[in-house]
């Protein structure tokens, strides 16, 4: 969901992930921020990071070179801090 309040990420109890962006869905700018976000939160390269499916929709489809799902979702539950 573009433009709200904060940038953070949720993960519903049925592993639903959920990505609220504080930027407007305008010239990419939202897909800009998902990617930075990402990048500071897991700590790794925004060049490593890359939309994969949904530039215009509000479903994506990320991937993060040299990690995968379990990977991701492993770094978010060792830093719960990351979800925000």
């Amino acid at each position: 969901m573009a433009n709200a309040k904060e940038t953070r990420i949720l993960v519903e109890p049925d592993g639903t992930i959920t990505m609220r962006v504080n930027a407007p869905p305008l010239k990419g700018k939202a897909n800009r921020e998902i990617v930075k976000w990402l990048s500071k939160k897991l700590g790794t390269s925004s060049s490593q990071i890359r939309i994969v499916a949904g530039l215009t929709s509000n479903l994506k489809a990320i991937a993060i070179a040299g990690m995968s799902e379990r990977g991701f979702l492993e770094a978010l539950g060792r830093n719960k801090a990351a979800l925000r």
